[in-house]
């Protein structure tokens, strides 16, 4: 299972106990495959990491996509934040090495990963350590825009909330299908994303002034990133990464908090 082992022990070592209750347990971590249904299609295998903080108790959960580049220090990062905040974390890599390590991985589609994620949240509906009420879903790149994508836009309760961290509005507004029905955050790369690139897709914009794509990655100091367009420069900002974080986990607890 790529990464997940290193990342396990990462969680661990890092996960702090909740302040103010003496009594809480030491946080536990489980990775697993899940075997899921898709619609029209053959079952999928997903590898998960899930942390978290209360073992015995159904909590908020949020489930943290990759973006190209795989599970990763963001990734894990997330969900620690997440963590701190007394809700589950769940790291997903949705197309995991295979046992042997012969298949190749397909290139990410934003709108397959979608389907796969509405089809994650209910399996996730019976397991003992998640609210099933408070489920929500927040990736990276084009892991953001599958966490936009995975709306059920079909009047049964989904998740509570889709986030998504430098999407590439044109890519999204590209993509989307319909916009999504519960309360939905995209924070963007502000030395990238034109004003008002987002308009119209149905979310709250966080701009982040000066920020460059995968501004969390702290060792990709004089990386780019290759697209269809050409190279991006990725510049690590800690200032940003912090500040992101806080404006993420503040929408997730007031979304969480609307949910009766």
């Amino acid at each position: 299972m790529r990464h997940l082992a290193r990342l396990a022990a990462a969680a661990l070592l890092s996960a702090p106990l909740l302040e103010g209750d003496p009594a809480v347990a030491q946080p536990m971590t489980d990775s697993f495959d899940m075997m899921i249904a898709m619609p029209h299609g053959r079952d999928h295998r997903i590898a998960l990491m899930l942390v978290t903080p209360q073992p015995g108790r159904a909590l908020p959960a949020v489930i943290v996509l990759p973006d190209e580049l795989g599970l990763d220090g963001r990734t894990a990062r997330l969900a620690e934040a997440m963590l701190m905040r007394g809700w589950v974390g769940i790291e997903v890599d949705p197309e995991p090495l295979s046992p042997d390590g012969a298949a190749v991985p397909p290139p990410p589609s934003p709108l397959r990963l979608g389907r796969m994620m509405r089809a994650l949240h209910e399996a996730l509906q019976t397991d003992e350590r998640i609210d099933p009420r408070r489920i929500a879903v927040v990736g990276l790149g084009p892991g953001g825009r599958a966490a936009v994508h995975a709306a059920l836009g079909d009047g049964r309760p989904g998740f509570a909330a889709h986030a998504a961290l430098y999407p590439d509005c044109a890519a999204l507004a590209a993509e989307q299908e319909m916009p999504p029905e519960a309360p939905a955050l995209l924070v963007l790369p502000g030395a990238e994303e034109r004003e008002g690139a987002c308009d119209g897709l149905g979310a709250k914009v966080q701009r982040m002034p000066g920020a460059t794509y995968g501004w969390d990655h702290m060792i990709a100091g004089g990386m780019r990133r290759w697209t269809k367009a050409g190279g991006t420069p990725i510049h690590p900002d800690w200032p940003t990464t912090q500040a992101a974080e806080e404006v993420l986990t503040g929408f997730l607890a007031e979304a969480f908090s609307r949910v009766r």
